[in-house]
């Protein structure tokens, strides 16, 4: 049986037919033959990329060699309100750099003790579901942010900032962020780039709220109260190499 999903794009159709359905929904604007190829390529007067669905080739661009697939200039134009410079749209010797701050917390067995925050809210989303056809995408998104939220803060989603978190999220993906001039045609980097005011909004109220999260983190880390949760140990392994590298910074100017 093959699982319900949206109906796909088939043939070409005009530019304004394929914006629109991609600011409706970027599963269903994308051609079927994309979901049934090792790797395909997609060309539109919009958009050229590649679909890659073979695990191995994942593996390549993402662990193996991802300094020969830098992330597009146009998604990180679409997201830069929520992420600014973050690790996830950034290149080069500054993805480096952060990924060297981040990396340690996943080493060796310090992944595994987040593995009862990662089943307890895995528990709590079957918890969730009910017998009968429904809206699956929500329900993901909801059993990720728990993950996140109970892994990095040793809070639940249901804790009343980060269910304000999340459901801002909600809000900003409603808002699609990544559909906007900026990211869907050439737009140089020096010009300012165009977001909705609903796509700032939303995006300022997730920042305000993480910042008001990690603040009174590194308070508690401060007077020694913190739970030994991801904050805890990123804050420990970062310390030193966030010194490091702004020492590097200094001698290279």
């Amino acid at each position: 049986m093959i699982p319900p999903r949206p109906a796909t794009t088939e043939g070409r159709g005009s530019v304004l037919r394929f914006a629109r359905a991609f600011r409706r929904d970027l599963l269903s604007a994308l051609p079927q033959r994309l979901y049934h190829a090792w790797m395909a390529e997609f060309r539109s007067p919009l958009i050229h990329s590649f679909v890659c669905n073979d695990p191995a080739l994942v593996r390549l661009i993402l662990k193996e060699r991802p300094g020969d697939f830098p992330k597009s200039d146009r998604l990180r134009a679409g997201l830069a309100p929520l992420l600014g410079e973050s690790v996830f749209v950034t290149n080069g010797d500054q993805w480096a750099a952060q990924r060297r701050i981040i990396d340690p917390a996943f080493e060796g067995g310090r992944l595994h003790d987040s593995l009862p925050a990662i089943f307890a809210a895995a528990d709590a989303a079957v918890a969730r579901l009910r017998p009968g056809e429904q809206d699956i995408e929500p329900e993901c998104s909801h059993a990720a942010a728990d993950v996140i939220f109970r892994a990095l803060f040793s809070m639940p989603i249901e804790h009343d900032i980060s269910a304000q978190v999340f459901q801002a999220f909600r809000a900003h993906q409603d808002a699609q962020p990544v559909v906007n001039l900026a990211a869907l045609l050439p737009w140089p980097r020096w010009l300012p780039h165009p977001h909705s005011r609903r796509t700032r909004r939303t995006a300022a109220v997730i920042r305000g709220l993480i910042t008001g999260l990690v603040t009174a983190r590194m308070q508690a880390i401060r007077e020694g109260r913190a739970p030994d949760d991801l904050a805890l140990l990123w804050q420990i392994i970062a310390d030193p190499i966030v010194s490091d590298f702004k020492v590097d910074v200094l001698s290279d100017s």
